[in-house]
């Protein structure tokens, strides 16, 4: 049987064509994916940002600002009526189209790359403490999602967060038990309509007067009722700021709802035919800010744990940044990631999750840092539709550490020996019969002194190791695969600091 597999492995490393190569049918990508200009808060405009990208050696950049950058606080129990708001720069106050139509402009200046509009989306916050205590917290602010891909403006306009609106409940069937789960709710707004119909109807009141001399004769006076004048637009504001007097699905008041307010985001975005990806899920943030409510200035504390438990709490999503901030707890092998690709693997999820490299370039004199995170995609064509479609499908691998400039991943595939075909990154093979087939090809674009450690993972679990020096071409036969109904494999580099992870294939059987 050794025999048998040491002879395919001589018959395909001579590159006999029994096997068409997977990846020929694709053109690699050099992506750079989350830039920051100053429509929020970044350094560079788009154009300058443009300019940047075209003089790097990348061929894809997709810029992302804020889509909002809102927080509002408000006095129970009229907290959509008596708030303060905080509004900073962002697309939504540059204005959604302005956004786009800039970008698509910038795209139509530079023949040589890519540029492609996107937003980072901030959907839920919630507060602790109180403004009268002095403690006032403002927590998961920068828990954050990158969006990109949508059709219209009106999809970017109408993205789910508290600045927008994320939805109201709604009866699912049992009216009286809906009812008095918000009873206070609805009680109030029923007081309110009382309220504002009997202000309403007092503002004008009639005064009749009889003549004593003519007995029969009455006259009769108008006079206006300024105080209920001043309830009725007071309970008028309020209906409207409660319309359509249905208890909002979240809000800003009431804990932490969990995983609840994003997963609205994802379905958003997937109903749109857009990409979702979790930014920076790992890393935490506070700071402190002066803020200057009115009659009690002071400072406030805005904290963000690291949310990486929320890989595995949502679905649907496209995937998640694996480098920089997505590797230790999710990304490593044996992590969360392995978690939800084996869910996906044994059908408790609709669509597998991919890793990418997140540049989050905000701000620097350092322009070639836009180098130091990329992810590499395979696309079928260089244009826009053909970026989209490499990232929703996972052909892509992502380096960190300026890795991208140096080493080079070619092919990474699998094959059925039986019956001819194969599967790139991203993609799935299906197998008639073991074993599978495994071809590595990465090259190195430097002279190096010593070698990088090239791990291949079946799962969470490494199944052979290679060095790679300058060049590394090497075919792999799994002899005693899994007999899952369908597993995964992927390679990563490095051995004490990973610094390229690919996507996963996907074999079925």
């Amino acid at each position: 049987m050794k025999t048998r597999f040491k002879i395919i492995l001589i018959v395909l490393s001579l590159n006999v064509c029994l096997f068409p190569q997977a990846n020929d049918k694709y053109i690699r990508l050099k992506t750079g994916i989350h830039f920051d200009s100053k429509v929020s808060g970044g350094e560079y405009d788009p154009a300058e940002l443009g300019a940047i990208v075209d003089r790097s050696d990348l061929d894809v950049a997709i810029i992302t600002d804020h889509d909002n950058m809102k927080v509002s606080y408000g006095i129970a129990p009229f907290q959509n009526l008596l708030k303060y708001s905080i509004e900073e720069n962002s697309v939504r106050s540059f204005g959604v189209k302005n956004y786009l139509n800039l970008i698509d402009q910038i795209d139509n200046t530079y023949r040589d790359v890519i540029i492609m509009p996107g937003v980072e989306a901030v959907p839920f916050y919630y507060w602790q403490g109180s403004p009268m205590n002095e403690n006032l917290r403002l927590e998961n602010w920068h828990t954050h999602l990158l969006v990109f891909g949508m059709n219209s403006v009106e999809d970017y306009q109408n993205l789910p967060s508290l600045a927008n609106g994320i939805g109201f409940k709604t009866p699912s069937g049992h009216l009286f038990k809906y009812i008095g789960t918000h009873f206070m709710y609805f009680s109030t707004c029923l007081l309110a309509i009382i309220l504002f119909l009997i202000s309403f109807f007092s503002i004008v009141r009639q005064k009749t007067t009889l003549d004593i001399a003519r007995v029969h004769r009455k006259s009769y006076r108008y006079r206006i009722s300024w105080m209920a004048l001043i309830f009725a637009v007071i309970f008028g504001v309020y209906l409207k700021s409660e319309f359509p007097f249905l208890p909002r699905l979240y809000d800003q008041y009431h804990e932490n709802p969990g995983a609840g307010p994003f997963q609205q985001l994802i379905d958003y975005v997937n109903d749109k035919n857009g990409l979702i990806f979790w930014s920076h899920p790992e890393v935490s943030h506070t700071e402190e800010r002066t803020v200057n409510i009115p009659l009690i200035p002071q400072k406030i504390v805005i904290e963000t744990e690291a949310y990486p438990q929320l890989i595995s709490q949502t679905t649907g999503y496209t995937g998640f940044a694996i480098f920089w901030e997505g590797f230790k707890i999710i990304g490593k092998p044996g992590g969360l990631w392995d978690l939800v690709l084996t869910e996906y693997c044994n059908g408790f999820r609709e669509k597998p999750v991919w890793g990418i490299g997140e540049l989050d370039f905000e701000e620097s004199n350092n322009l070639s840092l836009v180098t130091e995170t990329n992810t590499f995609i395979f696309a079928k064509e260089k244009s826009r539709k053909g970026v989209i479609d490499a990232y929703r499908a996972g052909r892509m691998y992502s380096t960190r550490g300026f890795t991208g400039n140096k080493i080079v991943l070619d092919d990474f595939s699998a094959y059925d020996m039986r019956t001819g075909k194969n599967a790139f990154i991203g993609e799935t093979l299906p197998l008639s019969h073991p074993p599978v087939v495994l071809h590595i090809r990465m090259k190195s674009l430097e002279n190096s002194k010593s070698p990088q450690t090239v791990f291949l993972f079946r799962g969470n679990v490494c199944i052979q190791q290679f060095q790679l020096f300058n060049l590394l071409d090497e075919w792999f036969v799994d002899e005693n695969p899994p007999k899952n109904r369908m597993f995964y494999y992927r390679v990563y580099l490095g051995e004490k600091w990973q610094t390229l992870v690919t996507n996963p294939i996907f074999v079925k059987r």
